[in-house]
């Protein structure tokens, strides 16, 4: 009951600001998707992380859908999704979103965002597929090869209520007071067959190393907490190096999960990049590598 008023509650919150919903079959998968912004707007789409929904991108869709043409997929049946086994894996994942960016936006190029295991997904698609992205977003993302993978999968492992409090130290700085109230809330979805299988079947051999990010050419903003518990401030560091058009920004007094911690900040930062990216085509420019925002 619990998980279905999850559902309703995103589709409430996100029908309200005028999003509409759209589905689409990949293979034996039907997406949900929320659709919201102008329909000549630029094209983005905005990919969740693990245990979420598209309720994690209000702050953005807030910001940008006056200008942007948002498209916000569910990646699990969390979220209305169907899919076999309740969730997409990164693999799983990124094969989806790579096959609703081509109905999507025939012929076009979008900007990617994605949160942690969204995150990982959207760098997946620009080592597959770079001719369907412009841009990245990566906010406190998932899948870099060279970190302590043995304390993340702990970390993310949840059985009990004592699970719940060590993984919130890892997403929040401070963790905030109506997540504190869903301590057993968040226990039943990470205890859900969908996460579960998620992190069942996403390991170290899907991962993506410097070479693999040597060889991104698209302009990348990374979006980091400065207290990220899960993927550290240094592995960030270490992607913006390895990304030959990339910025680092960093959000202070923050964990993992920004987009609950700091939604007004992030969804700036995002609108920052995004101007910046329309300036610099306006001006035929191109972006330099390793800049601050």
């Amino acid at each position: 009951m619990l998980l279905k008023l999850y559902y309703v509650w995103t589709a409430a919150v996100l029908r309200a600001l005028g999003a509409r919903r759209v589905k689409h079959e990949v293979g034996d998968t039907t997406l949900l998707c929320y659709e919201i912004g102008p329909p000549d707007g630029e094209r983005w789409v905005l990919l969740h992380g693990l245990g979420a929904t598209a309720l994690a991108w209000i702050a953005a869709v807030k910001r940008l859908q006056k200008e942007v043409k948002l498209l916000i997929p569910e990646l699990s049946v969390l979220g209305g999704t169907v899919c076999p086994n309740g969730g997409l894996n990164v693999v799983e994942g990124s094969e989806a979103v790579t096959a609703l960016i081509e109905w999507w936006a025939p012929g076009r190029a979008v900007t990617l965002a994605g949160i942690s295991l969204g995150g990982w997904m959207s760098v997946r698609v620009a080592l597959e597929r770079p001719d369907l992205l412009e841009r990245l977003v990566l906010v406190d993302a998932g899948g870099y090869r060279d970190q302590d993978w043995e304390r993340i999968q702990d970390l993310t492992t949840v059985a009990g209520l004592d699970d719940v409090d060590r993984l919130y130290q890892a997403l929040f700085h401070r963790t905030p007071f109506v997540i504190e109230l869903s301590r057993r809330g968040f226990l039943q979805v990470y205890s859900s067959p969908a996460v579960r299988h998620v992190l069942r079947s996403t390991t170290p051999d899907h991962a993506y190393g410097p070479e693999d990010l040597a060889t991104i050419r698209q302009p990348t903003l990374l979006l980091w907490g400065e207290h990220d518990g899960l993927f550290s401030l240094e592995v960030a560091r270490a992607m913006e190096h390895h990304l030959s058009h990339s910025w680092l920004v960093t959000l202070p007094d923050a964990g993992h999960a920004i987009h609950w911690e700091k939604p007004g900040q992030m969804a700036g930062a995002i609108d920052r990049f995004r101007l910046q990216g329309l300036q610099q085509r306006s001006d035929g420019g191109s972006p330099g590598a390793h800049s601050a925002a």
